[in-house]
């Protein structure tokens, strides 16, 4: 009897082990076939050789293309958000202007490792805009939400330890938001061999320069 329990203990433990890299590399496949054939072109069949296994098991994990999808992007969102949390816990004690570097860096970085992602969400909130068009205004990505609200909150403590100045101060976390973008897409566009957070100090820079006291 207590044989049989220790067997089940060990057992179980290595067939989640298995599952969990299955899922892992179904996810990073998937990132790259929709980042290089786009939301509507992407396959199951594409995935699941990229990931190295049967279209079944690649359905025994995930119902729909959609499902896999959204999955994967809230996989990586989730790794991006603690990623920025991290840094931002981690340099609370640092001046202002080296806090904000860091997190641009950490974001820079993050999207660099992960090219493909970006290319899902910004391409996920370009068609966004286009079917709300003439409608309601576009909600953008929640991924791109979440990295605003940290800055707004970030930048709070810009203007509290006076490195930015108080007036237009709402229009600031904009003003940030659109030199990642730019950044970002640009990249895409054009992409070149010189790491994205390299360009984190230029990046604070400008922004201090517009936006500082």
């Amino acid at each position: 009897m207590n044989r049989s329990s220790h067997t089940v203990r060990q057992v179980l433990p290595l067939r989640e082990r298995l599952k969990g890299e299955t899922q892992r590399a179904i996810l990073e496949a998937a990132e790259e076939v929709f980042g290089e054939s786009g939301l509507s072109g992407a396959r199951m069949e594409d995935i699941a050789g990229r990931a190295g296994v049967s279209v079944g098991t690649l359905y025994n994990h995930f119902k729909d293309r959609d499902a896999l999808l959204k999955d994967l992007i809230v996989a990586r969102r989730e790794e991006l958000l603690a990623r920025l949390d991290a840094v931002l816990a981690s340099t609370e004690k640092d001046g202002f202007g080296s806090q904000l570097e860091q997190f641009v860096r950490a974001v820079l970085e993050h999207f660099d490792s992960h090219k493909a992602f970006l290319a899902i969400i910004l391409e996920s909130e370009h068609m966004r805009a286009q079917e709300l068009s003439g409608s309601r205004a576009s909600r953008p990505n929640t991924a791109l939400l979440e990295i605003r609200r940290r800055i707004e909150e970030l930048l709070v403590r810009g203007r509290i330890v006076g490195m930015l100045r108080p007036e237009a101060a709402e229009m600031f976390p904009s003003f940030l938001m659109a030199l990642l973008k730019g950044t970002l897409s640009r990249e895409l566009s054009a992409p070149t061999d010189v790491p994205l957070a390299s360009r984190a100090p230029a990046l604070v820079l400008f922004f201090l320069h517009g936006a500082g006291a």
